[in-house]
């Protein structure tokens, strides 16, 4: 048997299809899930308002068994979870005792 078999052929063939589609399938259940904010109810302050639907966690614990899953929930503005990126830090100033012994330590760090 060679590597240039008409069986190894027709798997990659096959394979390569498979793979195909399976992009195809993404692309329209990616177009499916469109997440544009539409008026409703928010889950969290029950106001009346533009909502996104947000994925969450859920652990339940009933008669002893834990159960976990996601949750979709719809969210206004003023209750949807925040990006840490959007979020300002809070940097400390620093004193310049305090940036000399950073230095020092990461001069000394370095040798």
């Amino acid at each position: 048997m060679s590597l240039f078999d008409n069986t190894f052929a027709s798997k990659n063939a096959a394979s390569a299809r498979a793979w195909a589609t399976l992009d195809e399938d993404k692309k329209k259940e990616k177009a499916k899930r469109d997440n544009a904010p539409k008026t409703g109810i928010c889950d969290k302050c029950h106001k009346e308002a533009l909502v996104k639907r947000y994925r969450s966690r859920q652990a339940d614990m009933t008669d002893g068994a834990a159960s976990f899953g996601v949750v979709y929930k719809n969210l206004c503005d003023d209750c949807a979870p925040k990006s840490r990126r959007d979020q300002d830090a809070d940097v400390p100033a620093m004193s310049k005792k305090d940036v000399r012994n950073l230095l020092r330590g990461a001069r000394k760090g370095l040798l």
